[in-house]
């Protein structure tokens, strides 16, 4: 399920993340099959939910989904220099083209090969010592290179030769090559040695000029096996070889290979990760034009990839170079896809109708993108739909996407684009919240979300005696009994070294620890909450000059003193905050999110520490700015002692706000995501609450038919 922002696309009022569910795709797809009627409706649903009947529709029909999981299309990148492939019951590698697949490695179990695309690289100095080899790689990559080690046998020696890359051009590899000690560049730029009918033959003289010293690869072509010899970087370095073969192999033959020609080099490596780090590992560097295809021996088996998390994939897994650099795509059976999606996106507890609303969703959103990344039809990230592979499988997810075989959501104009997200926070967004436009199918409506925040515990706010201030986890704390002059209990901690954050939930990254208490430390309590989850949450504190740094050039004005929603929507998201009276530059209302610093929804309030209200004498009041104005607060015998750079403020109900002198924000709010179409934790919800599948569809989107395609 997607846990993090989803920013949308200014331009064209698409969302990205999650939100890239958008209203348009700018992908033509083939004409597709006429849709049957609409499924079994005859009346009104319960809740007077009408389904829409539009059986004229067609959809695109599709078999095997392509899905990225390494491209660069320029707008969309997640780069890898090489991919390190295996399968449990053994992989098969193979050459593919327009006539099928020529087989060029078959890998045993659970061994792994390595794949990269043939380009430029920096060299390191040839080593005989494997240990040193291999210390110069780790060293690189632990860098954050692209290193390797090829292992050779030359003049009847083991040989090692560390390598960062490859790279696109030779000035990449050059200015890697500039920062290590002796490094030198090579390149794609070989001579054939031969061509022959049998791979024997081919190692046969390959091992024959390794003896004399040169760097020579088995080759598979499109026409067969061939040996390929050298590394030059350029003419000059391929001609200057030439002639050392000629001097030192007379009777060898050679041309040169065409740069434009497929071919895939077969190397030996030491595998610089995983189970057999350390060991020999066979590796592939394939030609611009080639396509590598990896599938498990085992057909029902997964290949994984250890670059993506170790993750198995069913179908198989594609290796081609796409706009220069390294793509790697997994392609299988559309429905196998599916159910993988519903294990990324939902839990297997959830009931199964909401499995099956999900389903439906998936497919209509999947089979609306068209080829949208122009080698595949979608990526494995929340940018389109979380895909994990065989890890994100589980039977009911079989069953719900088997229960709703070929079944899409439809309007007049066709497929709809069937935004989904983690959670409304109690209410969906209306168009206007997100973009600023309508969409006739998405209407701000109730939605039971609620359900996110069950058995999440309790953080409390605490004020240690030196004025530190955070949330402690309630098992981290017991009350005393006691309390202080103004009536709020002591509470002690119960652990040593125990964390206490600026919010109520863990995560170092973004809310890290403020200050740790140890066991039987003291402290008041003056506030709690539940701790923050996809329903409800709290972000911040944020003083002002980290909130002016995270709105940039949204906001153009001086310190931040006060920070305000001025305008919201139907269910009641932030569509313009202001900054000192200033409206902040916001594209689209749900860009606020980002602009705020990466907040889960704009259905929130701001609490801020720098301005509170001082009843006087008479009833009258008067509103306070902490950083403009000290306060007096009177003590005993009426002497006036003024405060430091916090007080605690308690209203006629007896609810205490922490206020500073400085000013700082706090966010509360609710909900997950942008809030625009279906929500995942109310699908659970209304599922519980005895909806089917497609009664809650058709409360998340209005107007619409469920159709299920032709075969």
């Amino acid at each position: 399920m997607y846990k993090t922002k989803r920013p949308l696309d200014p331009v064209g009022q698409a969302p990205i993340g999650r939100a890239a569910r958008c209203l348009r795709s700018g992908i033509k797809v083939p004409a597709a099959l006429l849709l049957a009627a609409a499924i079994g409706f005859t009346g009104p649903t319960a809740g007077g939910v009408l389904p829409a009947v539009y059986a004229a529709v067609s959809v695109p029909k599709l078999d095997n989904i392509r899905v990225a999981l390494f491209i660069d299309t320029g707008k969309y990148v997640s780069p890898a220099a090489a991919v390190t492939l295996s399968a449990d019951a053994g992989l098969q590698l193979g050459l593919r083209g327009a006539t099928g697949v020529k087989p060029v490695h078959q890998a045993s179990a659970k061994m792994p090969v390595r794949v990269y695309a043939d380009g430029y690289y920096a060299q390191l100095p040839e080593t005989g010592d494997v240990t040193a080899a291999r210390s110069q790689a780790q060293k690189l990559t632990t860098g954050g290179a692209a290193a390797g080690v090829v292992q050779r046998v030359k003049r009847g020696q083991s040989a090692y030769r560390a390598y960062v890359g490859p790279f696109a051009t030779k000035e990449a590899a050059a200015s890697a090559a500039a920062g290590q000690s002796g490094a030198t560049v090579s390149g794609p730029l070989r001579w054939s040695a031969g061509s022959f009918a049998g791979e024997a033959e081919a190692n046969a003289q390959a091992i024959a000029l390794s003896q004399a010293g040169f760097d020579a690869d088995v080759a598979l072509t499109e026409a067969g096996y061939a040996v390929f010899v050298g590394e030059a970087a350029d003419n000059a370095a391929l001609q200057a070889l030439k002639a050392q073969i000629a001097t030192a192999l007379p009777a060898v033959a050679l041309t040169p290979v065409d740069a434009a020609q497929s071919y895939v080099l077969k190397r030996s490596e030491l595998d610089m990760g995983g189970e057999n780090a350390g060991g020999p590992v066979a590796a592939f560097a394939f030609s611009g034009g080639a396509k590598l295809w990896a599938a498990a021996a085992d057909a029902q088996g997964g290949v994984t990839v250890r670059e993506r998390f170790d993750r198995a994939y069913r179908g198989g897994i594609e290796v081609s170079r796409f706009n220069g650099k390294l793509a790697v795509v997994n392609e299988l059976p559309f429905e196998q896809y599916l159910v993988s999606v519903l294990g990324s996106e939902m839990s297997k507890e959830w009931p199964l109708e909401a499995l099956k609303a999900q389903a439906v969703a998936a497919r209509t959103f999947a089979l609306k993108q068209g080829v949208k990344y122009q080698i595949a039809h979608v990526t494995d990230t929340t940018t389109d739909q979380a895909y994990k592979g065989v890890a994100g499988e589980f039977a009911a997810a079989q069953q719900a996407v088997q229960a709703t075989q070929g079944e899409v959501i439809v309007d007049k104009n066709g497929l709809i684009n069937p935004l989904y997200y983690s959670n409304a926070g109690g209410m969906t967004a209306a168009p206007a919240e997100v973009w600023g436009n309508e969409v006739a199918y998405l209407k701000s409506q109730k939605s039971p979300d609620e359900g996110a925040q069950a058995g999440k515990k309790v953080w409390y706010r605490i004020v240690l005696p030196n004025g530190n201030t955070g949330y402690i986890h309630s098992d981290y704390a017991r009350a005393t009994g006691q309390k202080n002059p103004a009536g709020l209990p002591y509470y002690e901690s119960t652990a040593t070294g125990v964390s206490v954050r600026p919010a109520p939930y863990v995560d170092n990254a973004t809310n890290p620890t403020a200050f740790k208490v140890d066991i039987g430390d003291r402290f008041v309590v003056i506030d709690q909450e539940v701790e923050s989850n996809a329903y409800s949450w709290v972000r911040g504190p944020y003083d002002a000059a980290k909130l002016k740094e995270k709105l940039g050039a949204s906001y153009t004005g001086g310190a931040v003193n006060r920070l305000e929603v001025s305008k919201r929507g139907a269910s009641g998201r932030a569509m313009e905050v202001t900054a000192n009276g200033q409206p902040l530059k916001a594209a689209y209302p749900d860009s606020l999110r980002t602009m705020l610093g990466g907040l889960p929804s704009t259905r929130f309030d701001i609490e801020e520490t720098g301005r509170y209200t001082i009843l006087g004498a008479g009833g009258a009041t008067r509103s306070q700015t902490s950083a403009s104005q000290s306060v007096i607060v009177a003590g005993s015998g009426g002497k006036g002692k003024q405060t430091d750079d916090q007080l605690f403020v308690m209203d006629a109900q007896g609810k205490v706000r922490l206020a500073t002198r400085d000013p700082q924000f706090i966010f509360k709010g609710t909900g997950y995501g942008h809030g625009l179409g279906m929500s995942q934790w109310g699908a659970k919800g209304y599922a519980e609450l005895g909806y089917d599948y497609q009664k809650i569809l058709l409360t998340y989107y209005t107007g619409v038919s469920i159709q299920k395609a032709a075969p």
